[in-house]
């Protein structure tokens, strides 16, 4: 039996891997634009203030997308399968990790979404963004941790 908890957490965890999904659709539409119209390079590496350094072909954009679903699909196995991927206690693996991974799962792919964009030159790219989406991420995930420890 379903406690209202718990439905409320599954809602919550819904929220979570639809507005992924929405960032995913929209890393795939600008890498498929660029692909179409876009320049014939795209921006591959940038230094710590934020300027281009590296240049690579167009197609090479295709791979964000790929990478994106991937860490989308990872979590989500993490979540539905805590004991095939975890090294920590039985007890830990069944209601922390997976939690709180999927909590972090929007923010991690608005990073991706930022280089992308930044990638094909719609936005120009400032290196405080994604260290900052990175950093909130890493909070998040700890006080998910911890909160979790506490219930």
């Amino acid at each position: 039996m379903r406690t209202e908890s718990s439905n409320v957490k599954n809602n919550h965890n819904m929220k979570s891997k639809i507005l992924s999904l929405a960032i995913i659709i929209a890393i795939t539409i600008i890498a498929l634009y660029c692909v179409l119209n876009g320049p014939e390079s795209i921006i591959l590496h940038w230094s710590f203030a934020g300027e281009a350094d590296s240049y690579g072909p167009k197609y090479l954009i295709l791979a964000l997308p790929v990478i994106s679903f991937i860490v989308f699909l990872l979590i989500v196995n993490q979540e539905k399968h805590p004991y095939d991927t975890s090294l920590v206690s039985e007890k830990n693996r069944k209601n922390r990790n997976p939690k709180a991974l999927c909590d972090i799962m929007p923010i991690l792919l608005l990073a991706i979404l930022y280089i992308t964009a930044c990638s094909v030159q719609i936005i120009s790219m400032s290196s405080l963004v994604p260290f900052s989406l990175i950093i909130i991420a890493i909070i998040l995930f700890n006080y998910k941790l911890r909160k979790s420890r506490k219930l």
